[in-house]
């Protein structure tokens, strides 16, 4: 399991990788022939706006996983006893969940009453929003195994009187 995993991460690292790739090569194209041929790429704009936004949200998922947004870290981790700061940990859990609970239903549902194909490239548009339910699950699938960490360090008898910080 292990294994099949650091390969999905590969993989995920892989997609993010070329996509900035893309991304790159599409402004430079653009920018290119703005500037230098004083002619544009009527699709570029778009289709390094559909890339950027596919980015951020799958960048956002990753960063989710290992634990890499911004938080308020500083203050949990001055909280005792550990099990005082793991019900704390688990609290933000479940309410980062029922938001990303609402984002997936709500994502999916703008997703797919989407009808309308974008200007330029002509894309159905409904391929586009997927992305924030598509990563909205994702970032539940996650936050379930987070909070059944947490509910297995909170009920670890081993778990030490003192908070030891991280995420994780």
């Amino acid at each position: 399991m292990k294994r099949l995993l650091d390969v999905a991460e590969r993989g995920y690292r892989l997609l993010l990788t070329v996509m900035a790739i893309i991304l790159f090569l599409v402004v430079g194209a653009s920018v290119f022939t703005r500037y230098c041929l004083n002619s544009s790429l009527g699709w570029a704009d778009e289709l390094s706006r559909f890339i950027f936004i596919w980015i951020s949200f799958l960048g956002a998922a990753y960063a989710y996983a290992y634990d890499e947004h911004l938080g308020l870290d500083f203050i949990v981790e001055r909280i005792r006893p550990a099990k005082l700061q793991t019900l704390v940990r688990l609290f933000g859990d479940i309410s980062i969940g029922a938001v990303l609970l609402v984002i997936t239903i709500y994502g999916w549902t703008v997703a797919d009453s989407a009808t309308n194909l974008s200007p330029a490239l002509y894309l159905p548009m409904k391929w586009i929003y997927m992305i924030v339910p598509a990563t909205g699950a994702l970032m539940v699938v996650l936050n379930v195994v987070k909070i059944f960490g947490r509910l297995s360090a909170l009920f670890r008898p081993d778990l030490p009187a003192e908070g030891t910080g991280g995420n994780g």
